[in-house]
């Protein structure tokens, strides 16, 4: 399995890479006038992929972490020590930070706005429970949000009515998403609003990555594929009906190219190359650092170089400076806090499965 571990390695560094695109050269156009010209190259302006590659991957790596849990809070604790050391300390950084970017009004920092990353809450739902006004410290963290329920939903079910019955509830949920117009209509606003913004159009990713990590181990099952299939329809409707059908050939090429690198020994090679291995190990602290970062670098940057071509190199060299600081602190600082916490009671845990 120690191949197959490698090779999802560079596919999380090969999903970063995708997301870093995107948010520098398509996402933030009003702010980054050079954007313009690279907007419509598919790879940045279907980079936004990277993230549904990250949910394949835990998706694949979840039963992994549950089978050798040996509880529920187990488990939770294991998912806690994995995620939350990093986002410390990316949610201080980007706090500390916020005050260097006065040219981009977004990301002023408040206090208030540490919690929803900290507690893995989107601010929607906390604003909605409290009454006082949350937001993300950086709107990567949203993939978090949904990543962190699906944690406590896919162990919950693991634990409690089995296996089994683990993708069937993922589509459960999803079904419960599809039906929120119709219970709407019969009175529940406020329900729906906050189910709304659970993120549970996107569980059929995480199918995806589960069934895969069941066929590769001869437990998958015929419902399975029905299941998944179903998760992915729902999912692909969502996107045509936000985004248009042309976002259903990278849909699809993203899925497939998922599930072809776990038989094509050409993929998996080009995976385990060093430079996206050694992206993929830093992934998770690039991705939480990265967008803030690098777009208010790249707005400061671009008041004083105001050639576009210039400044389309310009992301990659704020980008390199931002991987060397995810790589510290994954290879330093989240190891040392993850440790301490581990003092603390905790049991634990490998490095290196989740986001």
């Amino acid at each position: 399995m120690h191949a197959r571990i490698k090779h999802l390695d560079g596919m999380r560094g090969l999903a970063i890479l995708l997301v870093i695109g995107y948010h520098a050269y398509v996402r933030w156009e009003a702010l980054l006038p050079y954007s313009h010209i690279t907007k419509h190259i598919p790879v940045f302006s279907f980079g936004w992929l990277g993230v549904e590659l990250f949910f394949m991957i835990s998706g694949f790596v979840i039963f992994m972490t549950l089978d050798k849990s040996d509880s529920y809070l187990s488990f939770l604790r294991k998912r806690w020590l994995r995620l939350f050391p990093a986002m410390l300390i990316a949610s201080l950084l980007l706090y500390l930070a916020g005050g260097l970017f006065p040219e981009w009004t977004d990301i002023a920092p408040h206090a208030k706005n540490l919690l929803p990353g900290l507690i893995f809450i989107n601010p929607e739902t906390l604003s909605q429970i409290s009454g006082t006004e949350f937001k993300s410290l950086a709107g990567s963290f949203w993939s978090l949000y949904v990543e962190a329920l699906f944690y406590v939903i896919i162990g919950a079910v693991y634990f409690t009515l089995g296996r089994r019955y683990c993708l069937p509830a993922l589509l459960v949920a999803m079904l419960l998403l599809s039906a929120s117009s119709v219970l709407k209509s019969l009175g529940h606003p406020g329900f729906i609003d906050v189910i709304s913004k659970f993120g549970f159009i996107h569980y059929s990713w995480f199918m995806m990555g589960c069934l895969v990590y069941e066929r590769m181990h001869n437990r998958d099952k015929l419902f399975h594929y029905a299941l998944v299939v179903l998760g992915m329809l729902i999912n692909f409707s969502y996107y045509v009906k936000n985004a248009g059908a042309i976002t259903l050939l990278p849909l699809l090429l993203v899925m497939v190219f998922f599930i072809a690198s776990f038989y094509s020994k050409w993929l998996e090679r080009i995976l385990s190359v060093r430079f996206l291995t050694a992206m993929g190990f830093a992934s998770y602290a690039f991705y939480l650092l990265h967008e803030n970062l690098m777009i208010g670098s790249l707005i400061k940057i671009n008041r004083y170089i105001t050639n576009e071509w210039v400044m389309l190199l310009m992301p990659i060299v704020v980008a390199t400076a931002l991987y060397y600081i995810a790589f510290l602190i994954s290879q330093y600082a989240e190891p040392a806090l993850r440790n301490r916490l581990k003092s603390w009671g905790m049991p634990a845990t490998k490095a290196g499965t989740g986001v």
